[in-house]
């Protein structure tokens, strides 16, 4: 309410008190317009002409929107990771990134035992499928410290491969995390 409220002092700033009163458009359909359609509102030529600056300089003048770092390694998806390399509970998460493999978010799917977390392949890509996400990094700790992974977890990472094959989301890494280390499955070749 107090927006609209606000967009009306505007508008009534650009073109005039008497030609904002027979406008019923939001100013925001208004900076949009052409002169033609803005002629179609009954705006004379020079509220027309005010309000066809005014929205070329705001288009102008827009802040630059900077996209944020993909995560395209094991350095950048580690820094979203720092509460789960130190759990005392072994615990697999998901970083869900989208089509320029930028963060949607990260989400726990499983907390498991001090050695051991057990989770379906369904379990692992629902949050992924519900986010629309292009890609995921799968990451879980060792709370042993000991980041080389065990046959398990190799047998996991070709599993999650697979099934992200059939849903058509990559599975960009596997990273195992520590407090002072990481094993990236990506980077030793066995993705």
């Amino acid at each position: 309410m107090a927006a609209a409220a606000n967009d009306r002092l505007l508008l009534e700033a650009l073109i005039g008190p008497s030609a904002s009163r027979s406008v019923t458009v939001d100013l925001a359909k208004l900076l949009e317009a052409d002169d033609g359609q803005l002629a179609t509102l009954g705006l004379a030529r020079p509220a027309r002409r005010r309000l066809l600056a005014c929205a070329e300089v705001a288009r102008r003048y827009q802040p630059r929107a900077s996209l944020p770092e993909p995560i395209t390694g094991p350095t950048q998806a580690l820094g979203h990771l720092a509460e789960l390399r130190c759990l005392d509970t072994e615990t697999l998460a998901v970083v869900l990134l989208d089509v320029r493999l930028s963060l949607i978010s990260v989400e726990t799917i499983a907390i498991g035992t001090v050695a051991h977390v057990s989770v379906e392949p369904r379990e692992v890509f629902a949050p992924a499928v519900a986010a629309r996400a292009s890609s995921v990094v799968l990451a879980h700790n060792h709370p042993s410290g000991d980041a080389e992974p065990s046959p398990q977890d190799a047998d996991f990472t070709r599993a999650m491969v697979d099934a992200g094959r059939v849903l058509n989301i990559d599975v960009v890494d596997h990273l195992i995390v520590t407090p002072r280390s990481y094993y990236s499955f990506r980077r030793y070749g066995r993705m």
